[in-house]
């Protein structure tokens, strides 16, 4: 059913602003959403079947971008990536983008034809983090996704990928095409290569890093995030083991199948470093796959936020990460504790 433009209007006041509780924003960090967004963004109903009639005609691709409003990462997105030619060039030429709020109460009109609001969408589409980006195939197929913010080098590399459509090339992300040496293991990192019984015979949960050589994000959290006390205390209630992406020395993955690292990094479609791989520990755990992903770049605050989310077991009773985060944030104000999302 097509929308009116009376409707559409209503909706444009009518966000639920949800993020901005998390804490308080630095000076032009607030309230992204509400920004006049760039001009090359698809005017949209949300009715997907039309949106994806139209961008296949076009010889274009649907980009779904998932975002809320007081997300620092949304504007960073919106700052870095979105206002660098290279990149606008290419998404003006080969995509059109669809901004759906994760909180938001539009309507969105899916593929089968039934009628759900953004936050139900998203609840759908299992969105964790903000930004979410969704690249759909012809049939409108999730055909490749980036959970959180990008870096503009990865995320052209991502579109490069997606636009060459090289059904050579890997589906891991990475900006060089050289070999890349190994990451060194810390003291705290589990030395073996039987990951699935690692995790069988851990008393603590489980952490898999999925990394690789010359990586600035994953210097910046062993570097940084991991070096801060309350970060460096969460740590040691985690069994941790390490992956390299390009590795092809040969473990036992979580489901007792030998290959090598990189093969394994494969199969859990890990399309970005660091990737983190949450799992329960013990013979009898609830959940014999991962519990919990974390493939994106991210501060000091949503990896302690992440830590707890586990360790405290709120997966099992909130599923959505997003309200974990805020609550867990008001609860720290409440104790006079500062809240900055962007350190």
């Amino acid at each position: 059913m097509k929308k009116s433009l009376l409707f559409c209007c209503f909706c444009l006041f009518s966000n639920f602003v949800f993020a901005a509780n998390e804490g308080n924003l630095n000076e032009g960090m607030v309230n992204p959403g509400y920004y006049e967004k760039p001009g090359w963004f698809k005017e949209s109903f949300l009715e997907l079947q039309n949106d994806l009639d139209e961008a296949n005609a076009n010889n274009r691709q649907i980009m779904l971008y998932f975002h809320q409003d007081g997300c620092p990462y949304c504007k960073k997105l919106l700052d870095d990536n979105f206002s660098n030619k290279e990149i606008v060039d290419k998404m003006s030429k080969h995509f059109d983008l669809l901004e759906i709020n994760m909180w938001g109460d539009k309507n969105v009109t899916l593929l089968s034809g039934e009628d759900v609001s953004e936050k139900e969408y998203a609840k759908q589409m299992k969105v964790m983090f903000t930004p979410t980006l969704v690249i759909l195939d012809k049939k409108g197929q999730s055909r490749l996704r980036m959970n959180g913010y990008y870096a503009p080098d990865k995320f052209l590399a991502v579109l490069d990928s997606v636009i060459d459509q090289s059904k050579n090339e890997s589906s891991i992300v990475s900006t060089n095409s050289q070999p890349q040496a190994s990451k060194p293991k810390e003291k705290f990192i589990y030395n073996g290569n039987d990951l699935a019984n690692f995790i069988k015979t851990s008393e603590k949960p489980v952490m898999i890093l999925f990394e690789q050589g010359n990586c600035s994000e994953c210097d910046e959290l062993h570097g940084d995030i991991f070096r801060r006390l309350p970060v460096y205390k969460q740590l040691q209630k985690f069994s941790i083991a390490q992956i390299d992406i390009h590795s092809n020395e040969n473990v036992i993955g979580p489901d007792g199948k030998k290959l090598s690292q990189k093969d394994l990094a494969k199969s859990l479609n890990i399309q970005y470093t660091p990737s983190i791989l949450f799992y329960e520990s013990g013979e009898n755990a609830v959940h014999k796959t991962a519990v919990f992903r974390s493939e994106a770049y991210l501060k000091g605050f949503h990896v302690q936020a992440i830590f707890d989310y586990i360790l405290s077991k709120s997966y099992l009773s909130e599923p959505e990460f997003q309200r974990y985060v805020q609550r867990r944030a008001e609860q720290m104000r409440e104790d006079g504790v500062e809240v900055d999302l962007w350190k």
